[in-house]
């Protein structure tokens, strides 16, 4: 049996809590994640994206989990990679995607 989750997320509005709050950044994304979003030349799209992948999770764990215990990075093929910390108990599939204003999310969860 699997779970489905979705979300978007207003990107304008992530912005400007970047450009405000930099501590809920350190609250809701992991330490890899928040290393690799200083290294790229527009973090607010991959902020974007992955708040709406973690939203997206916990939706379909029913929130199970808090947002820094989910982590998105990147497979060897660039595709984006979710995983539990310290709980590989699940396999999940994700999508990602985002445009101006919008970034959306889908995942599908399932137990091993």
């Amino acid at each position: 049996m699997f779970n489905i989750g979705t979300d978007i997320v207003y990107i304008p509005k992530l912005e400007k809590m970047y450009q405000n709050n930099q501590a809920f950044f350190k609250k809701i994304y992991t330490e890899k994640e928040n290393i690799i979003a200083h290294n790229i030349k527009n973090p607010i799209n991959f902020y974007a994206t992955r708040f709406a992948a973690k939203e997206a999770i916990i939706k379909a764990t029913k929130g199970q989990f808090d947002f820094n215990e989910i982590e998105i990075l990147k497979d060897e093929f660039g595709a984006p990679q979710a995983s539990i910390i310290n709980n590989p108990d699940y396999i999940i599939n994700l999508s990602l995607s985002y445009d101006k204003d919008y970034a959306i999310a889908f995942c599908q969860i399932q137990k091993k």
